[in-house]
Parts: C-alpha cells; structure tokens; sequence
C-alpha cells in the first residue's frame, strides 16, 4: 500500500503509459498541482481536471485506494510538514537547531553537500542515457539553439547559454528582455531547436515557449522533473531532473551537472 505522497507520484509516473486517456488526464493534473489536490473537493478537482468526479474515484482505486479521500490524506499529510511558501520555509529553517548557533554556516552547508550528493547519485542510477545522447545530437544538427527557462530555471538557462556561445554554437537565450517574449520567439527557424528547462510549479513562459515551437513543427528537448510534465508531453526529448531539497529549498545543481555534460558530449561530437 503506497504510505506517501512521493511514492505515489513514483507509482503513477511508472504507469502513467498503462492508463487510459482519462485516467492519464488525471495523472497530469495530480502531478502537477498537488497542493489543490490537498484542498480541493471531489467536485472542484474534478472540475479543474476536466473530468467527471467518479473519474477520480476510478484513479483512486487504481493505485489501491478505497475511495478518493484516502488518496487525498496523503497530499494533506505532506504539507503538514512541508509548504511551497517562502514564509513557511523561512519559519522551517528558523526553527533548525543549527540556527540557534551563530557560526551555522557550515552545518548547513553539510546539509546542502549531502542532499546533492544524494541528488546526484540517483541522477547517474536514473538517467536515461538515451536521452541524454539523442539530445547531444539533436543539438549538435541545430541551425540555433534557442535556450527558454524563467524564473528559478533562468539561472541555468544563463549558463547553458554561456557555455554554448563559448564552445561557438550559435546559441540564442529567450530571456523576454522588455516583454519581447513573441518577438524573439519568432526568431525560431525550422532547422533551429528549443531547448527549454521548467520544473513544477511550471512557468507560463517556458510553457507558451514550448507550444509555440511544436506549433510550428521545431524541435524540442526539454528538462523538467517528471515524465508527464506539460514540458515532457510536447517534447521530443526530455531529460529527468530531481534537484536535492532542503526545507523545499530546491537545489540547482543536478541541472547544472547535466548542462555541463551536453556540453561536454558536444564537444565530443565536433571532433
């Protein structure tokens, strides 16, 4: 019987293909949006999920739930010990013993140094190598390459970008400088590929970036953090991020790492 909320979202992601078309509309939306699915009703999920509700009971008793509510316990049990909110994780961290040291710096960052070395452990014994090859390719063959990611993926599509123009492949960074979002979007060309980064909450920017591109039949390699993110959908292919956390203080590093490595492979492949 699945006890938490992650392995739930484990059990899901490894039988995500299996279901029908409906019960993967509701895969989607519980991936995506766990918080609603904590305070939600039957009624309104089911209506943000654009299903009937005894469709979510169906996906209930598919992984093993009596009833919908029992499956819902789960996404409440988890925000009684972690929310998304800065205020919250600010109140977390403050209540650390390691706070009540002035010289606490070290101790947390042992903490950091651990969880990504955890991060980065699993990324090597999960990592689609397929993937990660088909990637380096597709980058290799690209007219441009035309890097999106907002928010707190910016930093790494900086860098992505930064690397590429100084190994000299023409790299292009979508950073919607003065709300030109449209306009450097149409700068995509039909032999160019969008390499696009976002990870739950999903940013609407990188989202209408990745849309924009399949609409026009350009190629898209995205990383995110789960198989049935709105990003891996469209993509024609995605790599897998799970960034270490600490008190939902999400890492970078796992991302950087894979950056460097496509990097790397297409170095390689200019040779």
């Amino acid at each position: 019987m699945t006890e938490t909320q992650t392995e739930l979202e484990q059990h899901i992601e490894s039988q995500y293909s299996s279901l029908s078309k409906r019960l993967q509309e509701v895969a989607r939306y519980v991936l995506d949006n766990p918080n609603a699915i904590a305070f939600g009703t039957v009624a309104s999920i089911a209506k943000a999920a654009g299903v009937h509700a005894s469709t979510l009971v169906r996906f209930a008793h598919a992984f093993g739930f009596e009833g919908f509510s029992d499956m819902q316990q789960l996404f409440k049990d988890k925000l009684m010990v972690s929310s998304p909110d800065y205020e919250s994780r600010i109140k977390s961290v403050q209540k650390e013993p390691a706070t009540h040291d002035k010289k606490c710096g070290l101790s947390w960052l042992k903490q950091i140094v651990i969880a990504n070395t955890q991060a980065l452990d699993n990324l090597c014994n999960s990592v689609d190598e397929q993937a990660l090859n088909g990637a380096i390719s597709a980058l290799h063959n690209a007219n441009i390459i035309h890097i999106q990611g907002a928010r707190r993926s910016f930093p790494t599509a900086s860098y992505f970008s930064y690397l590429l123009n100084n190994i000299g492949r023409r790299a292009h960074l979508l950073d919607g400088a003065g709300h030109m979002d449209i306009a450097q979007l149409n700068l995509l060309g039909p032999d160019d590929v969008l390499f696009a980064i976002s990870f739950a909450p999903y940013a609407q920017e990188t989202l209408d970036a990745v849309n924009y591109a399949k609409q026009r039949g350009i190629a898209v390699i995205a990383m995110t953090d789960s198989s049935v993110s709105p990003l891996a959908e469209h993509a024609d292919i995605y790599i897998k991020v799970k960034e270490a956390e600490i008190h939902s203080f999400r890492s970078l590093n796992v991302s950087t790492n894979i950056i460097q490595a496509l990097m790397l492979g297409l170095i390689h492949q200019s040779n």
